[in-house]
């Protein structure tokens, strides 16, 4: 066995190692990264650019806009804006067979928007959602993993954390491209869990049965509760479709619009405001842990050649087009159960863009189909931080399986839509290329 491939080996072992006894994430990266490296170019060499990998990885511009937009959603969080987009929108879709667990997909989309955490739309909005399906006795698995999965359309509904990443750490692609890009596929995806809830409720009606219909009037009244949510996505998105700023510029602006947007509904409270910034500051100091872990390590993948080795071995399959990117969304499912979405993104990224871009597939494509891969992973166990969240804050005694078990089925529906984006590759390319910059 070759220098190099010994320290691939020493790298993988001891990553899979740390994974089982629980390390934290990004404890597991940076040690098992570190320690191949010491093995492959000595003290010397792992003293001078562990360091260097670290600084100029967080010295990035594009990544200031991960705290913004974090705080962004933890403002809304704070000030129960979620709560109410759960009121208007139940409204419509309560009288529905399986109503309330559409319109819970339906509210997380648009919080996920808001809010840009998949953490933040499942929690805040199942908070609420859950109980509601309690009480209409709503078969558990289907509630829980509802709003486990779709509480992960955060991620791929800009402006999204995991895209800042895609475009500002793992690549150099446009982060506002990326960010329209997404804009179709998320409403595509909210459109086939929507179609499989009520498939669902139409074979088993008393699983997930209908709610009262509310009259029209009461609906329309309803309507004001996405006043926000129309606000933030005409400032922010379309100030970028239009060129007025950028996705880093527009993460500033969207926590000037968000304060401007509580002080106008009277929510505006300093102890929330103090609570949102302690959460951003624990949030986005995980977030960049994980990346320095996730770029040693690819550091090591890089100068073992190994990332070279599995895209030579992927594209010698000779495969169409099509047929290599099933291949890779098929091991990135795989390394989504158990790999953090982050370190999924930073790890997966240099090895398997170079392969799509040979397959005929753009950059832009590549980080939405990354970001809808990454969904998965937050709905897989054993490291699927939603089922966790989800668990959380269910009745008491519910299991992670539970939640799990109901989850399962919109892994199906995900792929669906990741077929359907690999044979018409313009849903997501389509809004991007038309933008002014």
């Amino acid at each position: 066995m070759s220098h190099e491939a010994l320290g691939i080996v020493i790298c993988l072992v001891s990553l899979a190692v740390f994974l089982l006894i629980g390390m934290p994430i990004f404890m597991a990266l940076l040690l098992s990264g570190l320690g191949a490296m010491q093995y492959l170019e000595g003290y010397n060499a792992l003293a001078n650019v562990a360091g260097k990998i670290a600084f100029n990885q967080l010295l990035g511009y594009p990544l200031l806009a991960i705290p913004m937009f974090i705080l962004m959603g933890n403002l809304l969080t704070t000030h129960r804006i979620g709560e109410d987009l759960f009121s208007g929108l139940h409204k419509w879709f309560g009288s529905l067979p399986g109503g309330l667990a559409i319109g819970s997909t339906v509210v997380c989309a648009v919080f996920g928007f808001m809010s840009g955490s998949n953490t933040a739309a499942a929690a805040t909005i199942g908070s609420v959602a859950i109980p509601a399906m309690e009480e209409k006795k709503y078969y558990r698995p289907l509630s829980l993993g509802t709003l486990a999965v779709a509480g992960t359309l955060a991620a791929l509904i800009p402006p999204s954390t995991i895209m800042i990443i895609y475009g500002g750490a793992a690549t150099d692609v446009s982060i506002g491209r990326v960010f329209v890009g997404g804009i179709l596929p998320g409403i595509l995806l909210t459109a086939l869990m929507s179609i499989y809830i009520y498939g669902y409720a139409r074979v088993f009606p008393d699983r997930a049965p209908r709610g009262e219909r509310a009259p029209l009037r009461e609906k329309i009244i309803g309507l004001k509760e996405l006043a926000p949510a129309l606000f933030l996505f005409v400032s922010i998105v379309g100030g970028m479709y239009a060129g007025i700023f950028t996705a880093i510029e527009a993460s500033a602006v969207s926590v000037f619009m968000t304060l401007l947007l509580l002080i106008a509904y009277r929510r505006l409270n300093f102890s929330a405001v103090l609570e949102a910034a302690r959460r951003t500051m624990k949030v986005s100091g995980m977030i960049y842990m994980i990346i320095v872990g996730a770029t040693v390590l690819g550091h090591v993948f890089f100068i073992t050649g190994f990332r070279e080795t599995v895209a030579h071995l992927i594209l010698g399959l000779s495969l169409p087009g099509w047929g290599t990117m099933i291949v890779i969304l098929a091991i990135l499912t795989v390394l989504g159960t158990f790999l953090d979405v982050i370190a999924l993104i930073m790890i997966s990224v240099p090895i398997f863009l170079p392969v799509a871009i040979q397959s005929g597939y753009d950059a832009v494509w590549f980080g939405v189909i990354m970001v809808i891969a990454s969904e998965m992973a937050l709905c897989t166990p054993p490291v699927g931080v939603n089922l966790f969240v989800i668990q959380g804050i269910a009745p008491r005694g519910t299991s992670l399986m539970t939640v799990a078990r109901g989850a399962a089925p919109f892994i199906a529906v995900i792929w669906v839509l990741l077929l359907i984006l690999i044979f018409v590759p313009g849903i997501v390319t389509w809004l991007p290329s038309r933008m002014e910059f």
